[in-house]
């Protein structure tokens, strides 16, 4: 159907929008969702100055959102003007637009709030006056005057999309709407400790911060005091802020919180940054938490590529990535690796992420010799193992100076084995084995074609094969570490990887990691105590002695002092 072309000349199609038409199109790029409104009015209040901010919701933000702040607010001439397309305190000039310091500053969020549901604002300055009131709906203003009440900014928001129902059918379940809100608040939270938060949602406290200024105790507020007590500390010139401990990760990259300059941002490549300091930490599609505050010089960061302000551009991102990722590194090598927890109604011991049995932990590595450059900090270290005995035939059992010891017998060998194959991958130096018989392997098309691409790779891997038909290739050769039995289906594993895009540098990892997996004493397996010693000598002298390349952890040190209150011994 077509719409009458109102006050256009013969011949006209191009016509200027009417202000309300234009008002709700800005207001769809900034407020697509409740939490966008929470979020610019939030952004606004820290702009604003302020100590404290009290968010409320109910009906999942449909029905209100109120913020309200102590910062320096609003005179009764600015606050009608604040609702106005473009209005903005925080820009003067076009010189300005590069080195922004403030959250804000694009004058179209209150502007787009207003297009879409019914305003109050409340305000009063900190200069003495009095207080005034505007209300605005669907962008109408309706009226103005005066009114009492602190210094400070209270905005409620109520009838949210009231006059675009279609944009109410693209919103999810209350119940998703509000985690959303919450975890926005609490990432805001986060990267502002200074400011003490809290959210009410269905008149329900969700969380509260001090507003000490302390991130760590923020975290507890919004993540809990365990999980809190285990995060570890980022403390470098540029980067500064919490990342988990190898053993602490949730299933998401939900949690992971970067702010450029004080701005939340959503950035793939930085989130990758703190992802590959754990590298060969931690399992496969588990990820870590962080609250990482990485500051850049506002002229090399360009913040106005987005409406809503979500993603920044950095004239050298590559150094931001190293930077960030060179931060996180060292965190996780100089914190302890390993805490023992008393538990009730479960196992005696376990390992845990957090540190809350009697404030103790046990660190294999030996601290930093003062003055030492962190880009000199070593890998984590195995403290020096005599061999007891194997239990249950998986474990090993070990005793260290003043600790009892367990390893995981095939991680600890995976993690020796994956070693080894670097440093043979890295010296060029294939260590193969001649089958007896060799063996004839039928590949699927996809393998094949791996197999003819990267011949040479996997040579130097230690296969060595050659074609025997359409699809079958006759393999000749196996890595030295390999048991025969398991060198088919490797190589079946290994050419359906080569098969997927992989950067080189992934490409060897993972296929070390994945040739190391296999070849390893497997779980279950009796070893000779001549074995055992000579698997415990390899693995302490490992990069990484503690996780296997899939970042499962190798070893258990339980601490004779712990063990002791753990017994009740003196």
């Amino acid at each position: 159907m077509s719409r009458p072309d109102v006050g256009l000349e013969p011949g006209q199609t191009i016509a200027i929008l009417p202000s309300a038409v234009a008002d709700g199109i800005a207001a769809g790029e900034v407020v697509d969702r409740p939490a966008a409104v929470v979020k610019e009015l939030v952004e606004n209040a820290i702009d604003a100055g302020a100590a404290r901010i009290h968010v409320r919701i109910e009906a999942a933000g449909q029905e209100l959102i109120e913020v309200v702040d102590d910062g320096h607010g609003m005179s009764p001439t600015d606050l009608p003007v604040a609702f106005r397309r473009h209005a903005t305190s925080k820009l003067r000039s076009l010189e300005d637009l590069r080195t922004i310091h403030t959250l804000g500053f694009r004058g179209e969020a209150l502007a787009s709030i207003a297009a879409v549901a019914e305003v109050e604002a409340v305000s009063r300055s900190r200069d003495g006056g009095e207080g005034s009131r505007v209300k605005i709906r669907a962008g109408e203003l309706l009226t103005t005057g005066s009114a009492g009440g602190p210094v400070g900014t209270r905005v409620t928001v109520g009838q949210l999309f009231f006059n675009t129902p279609a944009r109410l059918k693209f919103l999810k379940q209350p119940a998703t709407e509000n985690a959303v809100i919450s975890r926005l608040v609490g990432e805001l939270a986060l990267g502002n400790p200074a400011i003490a938060f809290s959210l009410d949602i269905d008149r329900r406290r969700v969380f509260e911060t001090p507003g000490t200024g302390d991130l760590r105790a923020t975290f507890a507020a919004v993540y809990g005091s365990e999980t809190a007590a285990a995060m570890l500390t980022v403390d470098e010139a540029s980067v500064r802020g919490l990342i988990s401990p190898p053993a602490l990760h949730r299933g998401t990259r939900d949690h992971v919180v970067i702010l450029v300059n004080g701005r939340r941002i959503q950035h793939r490549n930085l989130v990758f940054a703190i992802e590959q300091a754990y590298r060969g930490l931690r399992e496969p599609d588990r990820f870590p938490l962080a609250v990482l505050s990485v500051l850049v010089d506002p002229a090399e960061v360009d913040v106005n590529v987005h409406p809503t302000k979500r993603e920044v551009r950095f004239r050298n991102e590559r150094a931001v990535f190293a930077t960030l990722e060179r931060a996180c590194y060292h965190a996780l090598r100089l914190s302890p690796l390993y805490e023992l927890q008393s538990t009730t109604g479960g196992p005696l011991l376990e390992l845990r992420e957090t540190a809350v049995f009697s404030g103790g932990s046990f660190s294999p590595h030996p601290p930093l010799q003062e003055g030492r450059e962190s880009d000199e900090i070593e890998a984590p270290r195995l403290p020096p193992l005599i061999y007891i005995g194997q239990l249950l035939q998986g474990y090993l059992v070990a005793e260290a100076p003043d600790a009892a010891v367990l390893i995981d017998q095939h991680a600890a060998h995976e993690r020796v084995l994956f070693d080894q194959i670097l440093l043979r991958l890295d010296e060029r130096r294939p260590a193969s084995q001649l089958l007896l018989i060799p063996h004839l392997i039928d590949l699927a098309p996809i393998q094949l074609t791996a197999y003819q691409q990267h011949d040479a790779w996997l040579r130097t891997l230690g296969f060595e094969a050659e074609p025997f038909g359409p699809h079958t290739i006759r393999l000749l050769a196996a890595p030295s570490d390999m048991p025969e039995a398991r060198a088919d289906r490797v190589l079946e594993l290994v050419l359906a990887d080569l098969a997927g895009e992989r950067t080189p540098d992934r490409r060897v990892r993972e296929t070390a990691a994945l040739i190391a997996c296999h070849s390893a004493v497997r779980f279950g397996d009796a070893l000779s105590p001549e074995a055992a010693r000579q698997l415990l000598s390899s693995l302490a002298l490992t990069a990484e002695p503690i996780s296997c390349p899939h970042g499962r952890p190798t070893t258990l040190i339980l601490p004779d002092d712990q063990l002791r209150r753990l017994f009740k011994r003196p």
